[in-house]
């Protein structure tokens, strides 16, 4: 089976002031194996793959270099100790579509920042060639999304498509590749410590260890759990949406006086065909806003179908409605007053929010700036934060009020300030919709109190008139009513396409209900289970060969839930020797790789392990661990081992097995000195 990467080449290299040093490592399909004595440098080499890779964020969210100080500080060269002034890594690497590119990276570089890798299209270490080259950085933000981010190319160069997941804070990301390799490599410090490999959890990807092991496995419960997540999404945005169209609706209808009556509150409630009645007062009764219409164009027919009458014959009723208005008046400029005093006051207190949210955001940038310089190793990284300035109540503290530098750390001063920050923005947002909603009702009084004017005016100046002239309260009444006619009619069409707006949004999260109930029946499909019945098979199996004794190998199974071997239901743990805990690591990840290169897998096809012979595991054991990564380097995976095993011990447990060995003399250092051309000569 054609692997996604293959390593083809690795070079190690190192310039001090009394030579260089170096090594290429060649790798060939199938088994490989570098074999030297403990200290020689193995795992150098095998964490400079991860390190050429920049994925060293799966070993710790450090940024610390993870190699050996003969990369980074000082190497012997001929017994004489020299301090690095550049050293590097280049590894050769092929994937599926037999494309080879060479990826460098500085260790240590005067010139090249390490958050660089440097990709040589072809074969740079075997072939000499050198086409196309392009730069990408590294273990920074947008590394895995942007165009210029190394691990969006190399997953892109792996045929990889990694797929977004949930984050811990709801949000999506992308599911990193920091997260996946724990099932490929297993390095020697940490990686034999537990059964499920550590997978970085800084990443805050949600049941991290869930979603990398169901897409290694292609198991269709990944896209069944992504599905669930996307429409669990489209219905958060659709009580959004119904909540904001909600909201229009009402405000719309308070400016020209109409009550919505049964408006739904949550979108799960529908809409209903008696739900969202617009009703507007007509004297002292309530109407739906059609009714209202036709009884005001009633009204309106009814005064026209007669002529105007005069001052003098109007005079007795314009007195009654010059009262009743001039008490209207003064009653809503009251209201009017309150709510000025009201909406002025919470300007006042948003105004004094939003200062307190920049001050809060700026101290939150100078912390986070005070955090990266601490993560460059600056010394001086507290002076950011350390300036008289009380950080609660960011008033300036006098001489011998001096804020601890021990009171909290940067990282609990960024949550602090973060979750101030989320509080405020809490604030802020209700203030503001209050003060929306006062606008609303000023505007509203607004347009009431210039009809009351208009109304006391035009009843004032029939009263005024003399006996003959037409009534002019008579008049503006018509045209008041004409206006307001026009005003409901318009408004109605409105309300009607908010209302099936409204509808519309309830019966799209309605099916989004019903797609989510489908998909939330059952998790494992009928393929999931296949696939974890067969890892469980293919476990137990090489349990038996490699000799598993604490338990009986039928008896350890793959947990459904966590698909990760357990024994009654219970995580294998204090019940294993340390040397069957080694045994069950072996197994799980053969396992995992056979089925993660099934139909449908996204397992790379390689397997890296830093000294498996852990614990002084048995010699069958670790023979027959040899035999089956041969068996799989034949089924088109490749397996590193890096070993101090004897040689002779070595040669003897791979006898009939296909492999490359690579082993160092005894005594002899990964990192050789390299003679320059002209000394050679």
């Amino acid at each position: 089976m054609n692997p996604k990467i293959r390593l083809r080449a690795l070079n190690l290299h190192a310039e001090t002031h009394v030579g260089q040093v170096g090594r290429v490592i060649r790798f060939e399909d199938g088994l490989n194996l570098l074999r030297a004595d403990n200290t020689a440098g193995k795992s150098t080499a095998l964490q400079a793959i991860v390190y050429a890779l920049g994925l060293e964020g799966m070993l710790s969210p450090s940024q610390r270099i993870p190699l050996a100080h003969a990369m980074t500080d000082s190497v012997a060269i001929n017994g004489v100790e020299g301090r690095i002034i550049e050293s590097g890594v280049e590894l050769e690497l092929e994937n599926g579509s037999g494309e080879i590119i060479t990826v460098a990276r500085s260790v240590v570089s005067l010139k090249r920042d390490r958050h660089l890798i440097t990709v040589r299209d072809g074969g740079g270490l075997t072939q000499g060639q050198t086409g196309d080259v392009a730069d990408y950085f590294v273990r920074r933000k947008g590394a895995a999304q942007n165009l210029a981010g190394f691990h969006r190319f190399l997953a892109e160069f792996l045929g990889l498509d990694l797929p977004r997941v949930t984050r811990m804070d709801g949000t999506e990301g992308p599911l990193y590749l920091e997260t996946l390799f724990p099932y490929f490599f297993v390095e020697q410090k940490h990686g034999w410590s537990g059964i499920q490999a550590r997978i970085p959890t800084y990443l805050g990807i949600r049941d991290v260890g869930k979603r990398s092991a169901e897409f290694i496995l292609g198991l269709d419960v990944f896209e069944r759990t992504l599905q669930r997540q996307r429409i669990r999404s489209n219905m958060s945005e659709l009580e959004a949406e119904w909540r904001t169209a909600s909201s229009q609706l009402s405000e719309s209808a308070k400016i020209s006086r109409v009550v919505i009556e049964s408006l739904p509150v949550r979108v799960q409630q529908g809409v209903g065909d008696d739900d969202i009645r617009p009703v507007v007062a007509v004297g002292t009764h309530w109407h739906p806003i059609g009714v209202a219409v036709q009884a005001m164009q009633a009204e309106l027919s009814k005064l026209v179908s007669s002529p105007v009458p005069t001052a003098g014959a109007a005079a007795v009723g314009v007195e009654d409605d010059l009262v009743h208005l001039d008490h209207a008046l003064r009653s809503s400029l009251a209201v009017a007053v309150s709510l000025a005093e009201e909406r002025g006051e919470l300007e006042r207190y948003q105004s004094q929010v939003s200062l307190r949210l920049e001050a809060l955001r700026e101290d939150l940038q100078r912390h986070k700036d005070a955090q990266v310089l601490e993560r460059f190793g600056s010394e001086h990284a507290r002076a950011l934060l350390t300036d008289h300035i009380c950080p609660t109540c960011h008033q300036h503290l006098e001489d011998g009020a001096d804020i601890s530098s021990h009171a909290m750390t940067t990282e609990e001063s960024i949550d602090f300030i973060q979750k101030q920050i989320s509080t405020f923005e809490s604030m802020q947002n209700d203030h503001a919709r209050v003060i929306r909603a006062l606008a609303i009702r000023q505007e509203s009084l607004g347009i009431q109190v210039h009809d009351y004017r208009d109304g006391i005016r035009a009843a004032k100046e029939t009263l005024s008139a003399a006996n003959s002239a037409p009534s002019v309260a008579e008049i503006s009444r018509r045209l008041t009513l004409e206006n307001r006619i026009a005003e409901l009619e318009s408004r109605s069409t409105e309300l009607s396409v908010s209302r099936e707006n409204l509808r519309g949004i309830s019966e799209r999260w309605a099916e989004q209900r019903s797609l989510l109930a489908m998909v939330e029946r059952d998790d494992l499909s009928e393929s999931d289970v296949a696939k974890l019945a067969q890892v469980q098979s293919i476990l137990q199996q090489q349990l038996h060969e490699y000799g598993f004794e604490s338990l009986d190998p039928q008896d350890v199974e793959i947990d459904k839930t966590t698909y990760r071997p357990v024994h009654e239901g219970f995580d294998l743990g204090f019940d294993l020797s340390a040397s069957d805990m080694i045994r069950v690591i072996w197994a799980y990840l053969f396992s995992i790789l056979r089925v993660g290169q099934t139909d449908g897998g996204n397992h790379l096809g390689l397997l890296v392990f830093d000294e498996p012979r852990q614990q002084e595991t048995a010699h069958s054991s670790y023979s027959a661990l040899l035999a089956q990564a041969s068996s799989a380097g034949l089924g088109g995976a490749q397996v590193l081992f890096a070993t101090s095993e004897p040689l002779t011990s070595l040669e003897e447990m791979l006898q009939g097995h296909s492999y490359n060995l690579i082993s160092l003399a005894a005594g002899e250092k990964l990192l050789q000195p390299i003679v320059p051309l002209e000394e050679s000569l």
